[in-house]
């Protein structure tokens, strides 16, 4: 949401002479959090958002590449760069951030001239008002976008969250989450394309640029996974990030919190492997027979090949699959 300056009054963006904005862009290159959906990147985010030093909003829910085709055409003058960012600022999941981003620092010139410019104006401002010196982005959406961000900041980090895939298919599953993939199957052939591609580009970058972290070290031993985040990021380790649970009001919108009805709670060691007592034997058969190669790839116990059972079960899941896919498209 953009604060506007009042009718009669000076805009200070338009003011002669011009003065820079009380942030720089250009101060640090920014880190970027991606992860399958469910894989516990929110409460990374919440983590490292509770360091003094890191601003991370609310999960943009694929806001940038949503506008990246649209800003080639988009940014030729300054009037068209004023114009795109006046749009974007009342994109709901920019009101999402919870923050109102002044006008007077939004569009304090110069304004930016490509859409890594625009990135960096949004959240260096809401960093600024956060008083953190430090942005970053948490997005679902980019775990197989990093050839594209690579483009766009070359010398970011990214910090790629890995988890059980057996574990991210009972939340998809669950209740809370509405937003999951519709069955067991599809679950496993998106976890394998999506975690194996990101990975594979992930390997084309320096040890500097790209980490894994996985979500069993995290809730298992925070402080430990915590500190080396921190060394991958060239900052302290900062105790603070461990009261995250205080800040959930402040910093994820009301209607999105039943998504993540543990977050105002500490890491739980009991949702590591969870598949073992809550996944049934077919599902787990059907989940490793087509994503199984990348289970064992990341050290994750499987079971031993061949694997036939849950066979019928695999073919309901297909034709679910292909019904679910058609029901949306007639409602397009």
């Amino acid at each position: 949401m953009i604060l506007e300056t009042p009718r009669g009054a000076a805009n200070p963006a338009d003011s002669q002479p011009q003065a820079s904005p009380p942030f720089s862009d250009l101060a640090c290159e920014p880190f970027f959090i991606v992860g399958f959906q469910r894989s516990g990147t929110t409460l990374l985010r919440m983590m490292l958002n509770a360091h003094p030093a890191l601003a991370i909003p609310h999960d943009s829910g694929e806001l940038w590449a949503s506008y990246w085709e649209a800003a080639h055409n988009a940014l030729g003058s300054e009037q068209a760069v004023r114009g795109f960012m006046e749009r974007l600022a009342r994109d709901a999941r920019i009101r999402a951030w919870k923050t109102d981003l002044p006008g007077a620092m939004l569009f304090a010139p110069p304004l930016p001239t490509d859409f890594a410019g625009v990135m960096r104006r949004f959240h260096g401002v809401y960093a600024h008002l956060q008083g953190k010196p430090r942005w970053g982005d948490k997005n679902t959406g980019s775990l197989v976008e990093l050839d594209r961000l690579n483009a766009l900041f070359p010398s970011s980090r990214f910090i790629h969250l890995v988890r059980d895939g057996r574990d991210c298919a009972l939340s998809h599953l669950s209740k809370e989450y509405v937003y999951g993939y519709p069955n067991v199957l599809r679950v496993a052939h998106e976890w394998r394309e999506q975690v194996g591609l990101c990975r594979k580009m992930g390997a084309m970058l320096p040890a500097t640029r790209y980490m894994e972290v996985r979500y069993e070290d995290l809730v298992q031993a925070p402080p430990a996974c915590l500190a080396q985040v921190c060394a991958f990021l060239g900052i302290a380790y900062a105790p603070e990030m461990l009261d995250y649970t205080g800040q959930v009001k402040r910093f994820v919108p009301e209607e999105k919190r039943g998504l993540w009805p543990l977050l105002d709670k500490p890491p739980m060691a009991s949702n590591v492997a969870k598949w073992r007592r809550h996944m049934r034997a077919a599902d787990r058969a059907v989940f490793e027979r087509h994503a199984g190669s990348l289970l064992h790839e990341l050290g994750y116990e499987t079971l031993v090949p061949p694997v036939n059972e849950g066979r019928w079960l695999e073919l309901w899941y297909e034709l679910h699959s292909r019904l679910a896919w058609r029901l949306r498209a007639s409602r397009q």
